[in-house]
């Protein structure tokens, strides 16, 4: 694919035009990622709220009622519904299962288990279990 950036600081909007011969999954993420202006999930540590940046979240939870947000260093609460969430979230993010969403950025490596699952472990050390039914999707986003 041919790109070409075209920089004017005296441009009063920012633009994007493609010329594609048919539009794809990759692309529509593309510029679902491009309309995104939030950038950030805000959560709850201790008595603080703060902003996540999406591209240090490494795995959120469902817990009952509980969201957990874990980063490299961290782990945050969350007050949205995981549904809310995963709607606002850049396309790094897949579910692993009902209650788990994961960064696939923040894989360190796939394990392949005797039953036909898949446990994925992060580089947090986290291990997620990809369900039966998304296991299909983490594939076709490792390009497996």
């Amino acid at each position: 694919m041919l790109i070409n950036f075209h920089i004017n600081p005296e441009l009063k909007t920012e633009k994007a035009e493609f010329w594609l011969q048919k539009m794809t999954e990759h692309i529509s993420d593309v510029t679902s990622q491009l309309n995104q202006d939030n950038q950030v999930l805000w959560c709850y540590s201790n008595n603080n709220v703060v902003p996540i940046n999406y591209s240090d979240i490494i795995a959120i939870h469902a817990d009952g009622n509980a969201i957990n947000v874990a980063t490299k260093n961290d782990s945050y609460q969350c007050k949205f519904r995981l549904v809310q969430i995963y709607n606002q979230l850049s396309s790094d993010f897949i579910e692993a299962s009902r209650d788990t969403i994961i960064n696939y950025k923040m894989i360190d490596h796939l394990e392949l288990l005797d039953n036909g699952k898949i446990d994925v472990l992060m580089i947090n050390k986290q291990r997620v279990q990809i369900s039966r039914r998304k296991i299909k999707n983490l594939k076709e986003r490792l390009g497996l």
